[in-house]
């Protein structure tokens, strides 16, 4: 069923009747919101089922195809410093070298198809019927929209909203937020407000100090 036909268009007006917008409880200007359409949209399936596949090919193409040699890099890690390494680094503190883990890397020596990984890949995805899974999972979803299960109803307003990767504050119930966020700042605590403005303060202040160091330095050069 296609978006701007005349059974779609009727369906979708007796879906709305009646209705009023989930978030802020408008009657006006509604429209059909589907929280998951973004991640099963047609180009993202594809993208993620090709993404899985050449994962899953590149694997099946090294095991079979190539050799590698594992060669150090002069670097490790342990307990006290966790993070890669030189190995001839000095520590200021005497280090903890529990669980010491030496660091390789993997250089390619052998490739017995160099040049046909494309031409294997393409051959990989016709014997599994990549193409027909992926239009399998595209017709799913079509269905599972047209079916209108999980639909929200909201208002135009807070449906641009929502695309934004917002929702409508819980508290007052009339602006907008960040998902990160549990309330708009209006909404927020005094103690809260407070500590939000010093910290803009201090970053804007900072910012200033650095900008003037960089003038410096540019007058100096």
């Amino acid at each position: 069923m296609k978006r701007n036909s005349k059974e779609w268009k009727e369906k979708r007006a007796e879906f709305l009747k009646e209705k009023t917008c989930a978030w802020c409880g408008s009657a006006e200007n509604l429209c059909l919101h589907n929280p998951q359409a973004v991640s099963s949209s047609p180009g993202r399936i594809r993208s993620e089922i090709y993404g899985i596949a050449y994962e899953q090919f590149r694997e099946i193409y090294r095991q079979k195809y190539q050799k590698f040699e594992l060669i150090p890099t002069g670097k490790h890690r342990h307990k006290s410093h966790p993070n890669w390494h030189k190995a001839a680094t000095v520590h200021r503190a005497e280090p903890d070298h529990s669980d010491l883990e030496e660091q390789y890397k993997e250089v390619l020596i052998k490739d017995v198809q160099e040049g046909n990984f494309k031409k294997l890949y393409n051959e990989w995805l016709e014997e599994n019927r990549i193409k027909e899974l992926i239009e399998e999972e595209i017709e799913k979803s079509r269905e599972e929209y047209e079916s209108l299960e999980n639909v929200v109803v909201l208002c135009r307003r807070c449906h641009f909203a929502s695309l934004k990767g917002m929702d409508l504050c819980p508290v007052c119930r009339k602006k907008y937020k960040s998902l990160r966020y549990e309330t708009c700042f209006d909404c927020l605590p005094v103690g809260r407000k407070k500590e939000i403005l010093e910290k803009q303060v201090e970053m804007e202040t900072e910012g200033s100090v650095s900008e003037s160091g960089d003038d410096i330095k540019n007058e100096k050069s």
